[in-house]
């Protein structure tokens, strides 16, 4: 099937799916996981599609700005759909699903073939999907980590708003987060040890930059925890961490593809 076609069913199914989770939110509707699921995988499915054609180009590998930031939403909705079945995770799908349709329309809209490699190793590939996975993770936590401090907010000011009625309790907003921070640091600390090991020279002119704020976050992140389970760090501290810890990894990953591809070249 066209490329073309497949990134406009796509486009149309994160709509219809981010029209259905509004009238889900609004209480409008019941919840239907079923419809939900459907809506997700297929919008995610022909994304997927389009974005490893765009990436594959016979022996090399195109990851340039805006194919990148496709993959990463691709998994960012994988894991939503994984998990939202055991936890309350529905409400991200406000933002996860406007934001991959505009990266799928970005691909078509942008393309920068100048930037391809060709993997010297397989570990190579290890380091990127380690890395990828890890990105998601951190960019779930991110949004949670903004509801949890609107939540507090909320709840400080006693404003039963719409967002307090439709969000689990902050104990459990809590609690999720910290997880999705346990697997996100074992992760970018596992990308980074294979960088390590498989990358040449990760501090190299073109990849200091990222690797130097990888670290930085993985030390942000490593502090939250170990605040976490030492002082009981939790709220506005919490989430505070993380968006810091999230805007490092940000400006290193993206930060640097934005500079190399777009100012530089």
């Amino acid at each position: 099937m066209n490329i073309l076609v497949l990134s406009l069913l796509s486009i149309s199914f994160y709509i219809f799916g981010t029209f259905y989770q509004g009238l889900v939110y609004l209480k409008k509707t019941s919840a239907k996981q079923f419809i939900s699921l459907l809506l997700g995988t297929t919008a995610v499915s022909f994304q997927l599609i389009v974005t490893l054609e765009h990436i594959f180009d016979g022996k090399l590998f195109i990851l340039n700005f805006f194919n990148s930031a496709s993959l990463i939403n691709c998994v960012i909705v994988i894991c939503l759909l994984l998990f939202s079945n055991k936890k309350p995770l529905n409400p991200l799908f406000l933002v996860a699903y406007p934001i991959s349709a505009l990266s799928t329309l970005a691909i078509l809209v942008f393309h920068d073939d100048n930037q391809t490699f060709s993997p010297q190793n397989s570990g190579i590939f290890i380091h990127i999907i380690l890395s990828i996975i890890a990105y998601s993770i951190f960019s779930i936590a991110a949004i949670q980590a903004i509801l949890i401090q609107l939540q507090n907010k909320n709840l400080k000011k006693r404003n039963a708003t719409l967002l307090v009625r439709n969000l689990p309790p902050l104990l459990t907003m809590e609690n999720l987060l910290f997880e999705m921070l346990w697997s996100g640091t074992i992760l970018l600390a596992l990308a980074i040890l294979a960088g390590f090991m498989f990358v040449d020279n990760l501090f190299a002119q073109h990849l200091i930059h990222k690797t130097a704020l990888s670290l930085l976050s993985l030390a942000i992140f490593s502090s939250l925890l170990i605040g976490r389970k030492r002082y009981g760090w939790r709220g506005l501290t919490a989430s505070k961490w993380t968006l810091w810890g999230f805007s490092f990894l940000m400006l290193g990953f993206f930060g640097s593809k934005l500079v190399l591809e777009w100012i530089i070249n």
